[in-house]
Formats: structure tokens, C-alpha cells, sequence
């Protein structure tokens, strides 16, 4: 995987965890109890990364601050589909059967959620996993495919200079 391309998933990811100010709603409440244990724990981290999300630069958070993004979790038992649905750079709410017309698809399994949700670093704990192939990301549509190529260029740009 090349690094813009890992930088890209950073990007999508960090965006996972913002969250609006009139709380998150979850929509489709017809899951397993491991489904709702990890939509909760995605619910509490967007919560806590909201404070953190005002720092990250515009040009990341810009081009999905109101779109819709669908999260593949893959695991032995099949694939939870998390649809997010942001609004002016926040999270307002997670659907557990995805979006209709999502802009990227973020591909990853459940140890990674949890590897970032628990890092002091989450948005290098992305990195790192777009950087060792765990987290892979899709534009599904043409708007999305050339938002997603800007924020790789960004990242690439972070990697050459070193950041």
C-alpha cells in the first residue's frame, strides 16, 4: 500500500471520530451483541476525539465534512457495515447496515477499531495501520475518488517533509 494511500485511510479514520454537538444517533439496532459492544465503544471515542478533531488540518477534514462514509469491520463471522453520516466535520450518525451512496468505503477488521480506539495516538495508530495494509480505503464515487486523491497528496507531501 502506498503511503498516500495510507494517509488517506488516517484521514477517513480521524474523521470517524468526530462527533456533532446534539449527540449520535445509531441507526438498524438489529445486531449481535459484539456489533453494539463495538458501535458503542465507537460511539464513546468519537465523543472523547471531538476536543482533539478542531486541530487537524483542513485540507483532511475538508473534503468529507458533509459526506457519508461506509466502515467495513471484517472478521470470521462476516463483515459489520458501519455507515457514518457527517455534518460540517462531525459524526451525527452511525447506521449498522451502511449509507446509500457513500463517498469511500474504509476497510478494516475489528482489532484494528480497537487499536486505534484505544491508542493516546489514534491518528498515528491509522497511519500506521494504512501503512501495514490493515486499513484500506475506496472512493465510490468520482467526487469521492478526487476528494480522496487531494487528502492522499496531502499525506504524501507530510511524508516527504517528514511529518
Amino acid at each position: 500500500m502506498t503511503s498516500s494511500l495510507r494517509a488517506a485511510v488516517a484521514f477517513l479514520a480521524v474523521l470517524a471520530l468526530v462527533t456533532a454537538g446534539g449527540g449520535l444517533v445509531v441507526d438498524n439496532a438489529d445486531l449481535t451483541p459484539e456489533e453494539v459492544n463495538l458501535l458503542f465503544a465507537m460511539r464513546e471515542y468519537t465523543q472523547t476525539y471531538n476536543e482533539y478533531a478542531d486541530r487537524l488540518p483542513g485540507w483532511v477534514t475538508g473534503p468529507f465534512e458533509n459526506e457519508r462514509v461506509d466502515l467495513h469491520v471484517e472478521s470470521p463471522d462476516g463483515v459489520l457495515v458501519i455507515g457514518i453520516t457527517f455534518k460540517d466535520g462531525k459524526i451525527v450518525q452511525f447506521d449498522a447496515k451502511g449509507c446509500p451512496d457513500p463517498i469511500v468505503t474504509v476497510t478494516t477488521d475489528p482489532e484494528t477499531v480497537e487499536e486505534v480506539m484505544v491508542s493516546d495516538r489514534p491518528f498515528d495508530a491509522f497511519r500506521a495501520a494504512m501503512q501495514n495494509g490493515t486499513v484500506t480505503i475506496k472512493g465510490e464515487t468520482f467526487i469521492g475518488t478526487l476528494r480522496l486523491g487531494l487528502v492522499r497528496f496531502g499525506f504524501w507531501v507530510m511524508d516527504l517533509i517528514g511529518l
